[in-house]
């Protein structure tokens, strides 16, 4: 799975967001607010990956336990889900 293509990620104001260009404005107006583990997770999805990769970069990044993570990730895939931001 990956992100629809067409984002990139910038700093504005001390907060990092994804922003939409090309076809993926038209699909998504606005900036999608990122805070640490899902700006991670974001750039991680510029390229394939898979749920469990996805899972253990947040356990190597952060300090939380398995479990935890793999909801955090499934909860993060879901909003992009439901926004037509993720190609499986």
């Amino acid at each position: 799975m990956r992100i629809v293509p067409g984002f990139i990620i910038r700093q504005i104001a001390g907060e990092t967001v994804a922003i939409p260009t090309g076809a993926s404005a038209h699909q998504l107006s606005g900036l999608v607010a990122l805070n640490g583990s899902a700006q991670l997770l974001f750039q991680l999805l510029q390229t394939e990956q898979t749920a469990d990769t996805l899972v253990h970069a947040i356990t190597d990044s952060y300090e939380i336990d398995l479990a935890t993570a793999r909801t955090d990730v499934e909860e993060f895939l879901d909003l992009l889900r439901e926004n037509q931001l993720l190609i499986e």
